[in-house]
């Protein structure tokens, strides 16, 4: 029998099937952009509720302490960190404690990412690279600082966090939409190198999310977009990213899966 579950973390609540059984029981799992309350911590959530044990990463502090502090409080091993994925130093601090705290690494899932929705030709040098370096940049930096301990224990799954914006190249994205674009290309690339390993690599590319990163209106504006006729729930996109993190997905790698309502 299916059960669905609801948690309630920082003022929010998340809906996740029970008994799912993704032998994710003791895996020891690190979630970047982990304090967003929306994808990230839905992760996180579900991580929990299959028993394991999570690494809640984020560039603010205070949202990594409440996440590890919420996941504690249900009986879950969790830490925080604080870093920054565009720096590669953070990223290398954050897999050092995991290793230090839980002695392995089994599961990396990369969250964050940065749209400017403005014209190409009216951005600023900065802004153009500002998006680069934490969508695909920050992407690349937190796999980098992970990938030697999976293959060292020839085993690992990484999840990154893609979007459909790659495929359809919508305007005032350009560099959100190339970046992704560039997540999905690095990931099947870097799937032939780690797969002798045993360590496997996708993509999840998700649709917009109703929750913080959808402001008022934007469900009215957009919903009509979705063959199903509406925005996707925050946990809808974290049961994928479980899937794919989860030995259930064993065989699969180097993959982009959307998580898109039917859109495309």
């Amino acid at each position: 029998m299916w059960q669905l579950v609801k948690y309630m973390i920082s003022g929010r609540d998340f809906d996740i099937m029970g008994e799912m059984d993704l032998n994710l029981k003791d895996k020891v799992a690190i979630v970047t952009g982990a304090g967003g309350n929306g994808i990230g911590t839905a992760v996180c959530m579900g991580l929990a509720h299959e028993g394991a044990s999570v690494v809640a990463n984020d560039v603010d502090r205070s949202r990594a302490d409440s996440i590890a502090k919420q996941l504690r409080a249900l009986g879950i091993k969790s830490i925080p960190t604080c870093g920054n994925v565009t720096s590669m130093s953070d990223c290398r601090d954050m897999v050092d404690k995991t290793l230090a705290e839980f002695g392995r690494v089994d599961i990396l899932v990369t969250i964050p990412a940065l749209m400017i929705y403005k014209d190409f030709a009216r951005c600023t040098p900065e802004e153009l690279r500002q998006q680069t370096d934490v969508t695909f940049w920050g992407t690349v930096n937190s796999v980098k600082a992970v990938v030697d301990a999976m293959t060292r224990q020839r085993s690992g799954s990484i999840v990154c966090m893609g979007s459909d914006s790659a495929k359809m190249g919508p305007a005032m994205e350009t560099m959100y939409a190339s970046s992704k674009a560039a997540i999905m290309t690095f990931a099947s690339s870097l799937s032939k190198e780690i797969g002798p390993y045993g360590v496997r690599i996708n993509v999840v590319n998700a649709a917009l999310v109703r929750g913080p990163g959808a402001g008022a209106g934007i469900e009215e504006a957009f919903r009509g977009n979705y063959p199903l006729g509406r925005l996707a729930e925050a946990s809808e996109v974290a049961d994928a990213i479980l899937f794919l993190a989860s030995d259930r997905a064993s065989f699969i790698t180097g993959q982009t899966l959307s998580v898109n309502g039917g859109r495309l």
